[in-house]
């Protein structure tokens, strides 16, 4: 864990810069081919930063896009919905202080090949879970415990398409950008399911919907910009 310096204060501060430029602006939204229609990138900063600087820096980043999120469920909420989640600052800042967190230990364990087995395996089983919810809220199925064993072949190809994604050099960059992007999904729809806004299917759906495509841009900016950024930091 790397000591606090003024210049890690000085980086946290441009980079809630940043993140404030992206929430306030149509560039922390990136289109994609999906019914959500656009991916925020609102965390990638946050993860970039936990990769880069450790776990404490990350989460000080995150309590910016927390402060972030809450200032504009206030002051220009996009959304009825998201101005009631984000005016709550346990929804606000948890999640987000937790993504440099996650992203960080998950960026270290993939270095050992064991950690990385049981990182896709709880993403196979999360993967499971989702997807029966997913159909269940489309009612294409009943809700029935013999229902749910169906659905562990979806695991199962999580499972092992991220094991065979891991493999790689760039698996503790991939690892922790996954982890972060999908702690500050988890986290916030959790949120709202245990406050009652959303019920545990929407949650489910949107989690599928939204997160998915979110995850898959932070992975591809988060492997864009570490290498290029982690010369110029660790020269500096």
């Amino acid at each position: 864990m790397k000591k606090m310096t003024l210049r890690h204060y000085v980086l946290a501060g441009l980079l809630g810069a940043l993140i404030a430029a992206l929430g306030f602006t149509p560039l922390g939204m990136v289109p994609v081919p999906t019914p959500a229609g656009a991916a925020t990138i609102l965390h990638v900063p946050v993860i970039i930063a936990a990769l880069l600087e450790g776990p404490v820096f990350g989460a000080m980043v995150g309590f910016l896009f927390g402060a972030v999120s809450f200032w504009r469920a206030i002051v220009a909420p996009s959304n009825p919905v998201a101005q009631v989640m984000f005016t709550d600052p346990v929804t606000a800042f948890v999640p987000r202080i937790l993504i440099g967190l996650v992203a960080f230990y998950a960026f270290r364990a993939a270095r050992d090949e064991r950690w990385r087995r049981v990182i896709c395996a709880l993403c196979g089983l999360l993967a499971w879970d989702l997807s029966y919810r997913v159909i269940l809220n489309a009612g294409w199925v009943q809700a029935h415990p013999i229902n749910y064993l169906y659905f562990f072949p979806a695991a199962a190809a999580v499972a092992y398409f991220l094991f065979r994604l891991l493999s790689g050099e760039k698996a503790p960059v991939i690892a922790g950008a996954l982890a972060g992007s999908l702690t500050n999904t988890v986290g916030v729809l959790g949120m709202v399911t245990l406050r009652g806004i959303l019920p545990p299917t929407v949650s489910a759906v949107v989690a599928v919907v939204h997160g998915l495509p979110e995850a898959a841009v932070a992975v591809l900016l988060t492997l864009m910009l570490y290498n290029a950024l982690k010369g110029r930091t660790s020269t500096t």
